[in-house]
């Protein structure tokens, strides 16, 4: 059983049901398909046994519920907790805190990597969930009894896999080991966007040279700004392939810019102007300023020999741990760290994990030999 609340007051006696818990399961729906920002269309909440389907469409007042979010005694539970963080940190003001990501966690238990939630509530209670309403338009009311009944599962199911995680993270002392992973997760810095970055995200950009990069860097920053003004998704603005064209092409007249397949000139019409000063802007920004892409250094054959052990290194901690190697780095990150001479994967439980062990095999004080029939690390 589960409550649909559709009011201030409902919220605020549901909430009054909830805020003394210790911690509480959450998550999201939401639909941004025709919008810059996305629409909370959907809360699904339960905590202490209360269970409920908040409509935010319907209700004029959720302070009481930010103030859920937001109080340090309540631990939020949720899957894959950026996009629904995001979420609540722009309704609310502030990134819900302190959280518990539920996918980190699988990692760190050797669940699995990055595994999406059914396969986890498949694989930690044997229950399938069904997919028939993963297609539903949740800004659309009423919402069905089968769509309330697939949106409240998100948490009904969670509840019951945290109290379950938490106990075998205590059990293997490992609950430590999220806290930086949960600590950037709440850090608003994690989501605040650069509009003068976003040029990097534009398909297509390796065509481009460093003097075109910068005009595509001031038109992609005037699309970020226009589409996070208007709430209109980017490529209703201007498409990436038209972003590209302008930016090879380096039109200087209005006439020029018409010429451009894709532009609807009487609909732009009136950012013509704007998009001449944005591509001048962009031609007259000095060389020692003009972007660069991070160009890929391939290893070396030696460099690659190295990276090729350092990966058998992070497979035998990988495999110690009961955990796959993959959630201690891939072998991108680890090329990356040869190629920059470093030693260390990362700061964090993962880098606790393996930094040791790659500094003494790079050093020579470690071998991998055969330990007990088992490829293992041996001093050397």
């Amino acid at each position: 059983m589960f409550e649909v609340i559709s009011t201030t007051q409902d919220l605020q006696t549901f909430v009054a049901k909830i805020k003394d818990a210790k911690w509480l399961a959450i998550d999201t729906e939401f639909l941004r398909e025709k919008t810059y920002y996305a629409k909370l269309c959907l809360i699904q909440v339960e905590a202490d046994g209360h269970r409920a389907c908040i409509d935010p469409l319907s209700i004029d007042d959720l302070s009481v519920f930010s103030e859920l979010m937001h109080s340090p005694n309540i631990i939020k539970v949720l899957h894959a907790a950026h996009q629904d963080l995001e979420i609540l940190l722009e309704i609310t003001g502030k990134v819900p805190a302190p959280i518990f990501d539920t996918q980190v966690a699988a990692s760190v238990l050797g669940i699995g990597d990055q595994m999406g939630y059914a396969r986890l509530v498949e694989s930690m209670l044997n229950v399938s969930l069904a997919k028939t309403q993963s297609r539903t338009d949740w800004s659309k009311r009423p919402l069905r009894d089968a769509q309330l009944e697939y949106a409240i599962d998100d948490v009904r199911y969670l509840a019951q896999i945290y109290p379950m995680m938490l106990e075998k993270l205590e059990e293997q002392d490992r609950l430590s080991w999220l806290s930086k992973d949960f600590a950037k997760a709440t850090n608003p810095e994690t989501y605040a966007a650069n509009p003068y970055e976003r040029w990097k995200k534009v398909k297509g950009n390796q065509i481009l040279k460093r003097p075109q990069l910068a005009i595509l860097r001031e038109l992609a920053a005037w699309r970020e700004e226009r589409a996070e003004q208007s709430d209109r998704p980017r490529k209703w603005i201007l498409s990436d392939d038209v972003l590209l064209d302008m930016a090879r092409q380096q039109p200087s007249t209005v006439e020029a810019i018409k010429e451009i397949r894709g532009i609807n000139p009487d609909r732009s019409q009136k950012y013509h102007d704007t998009w001449l000063s944005l591509i001048k802007k962009g031609k007259d920004t000095p060389e020692s300023e003009w972007p660069e892409l991070a160009r890929a250094n391939k290893p070396s054959p030696n460099q690659n020999a190295l990276i090729d052990l350092l990966m058998l290194v992070i497979q035998i901690q990988a495999k110690q741990h009961k955990i796959t190697a993959a959630v201690i780095a891939t072998r991108k990150r680890v090329a990356e760290m040869v190629l920059a001479g470093e030693t260390s994967i990362s700061d964090d439980w993962r880098g606790a994990l393996v930094n040791d062990e790659i500094a003494a095999v790079v050093a020579g004080e470690l071998l991998i030999g055969r330990e007990n029939d088992k490829v293992a690390l041996i001093k050397a």
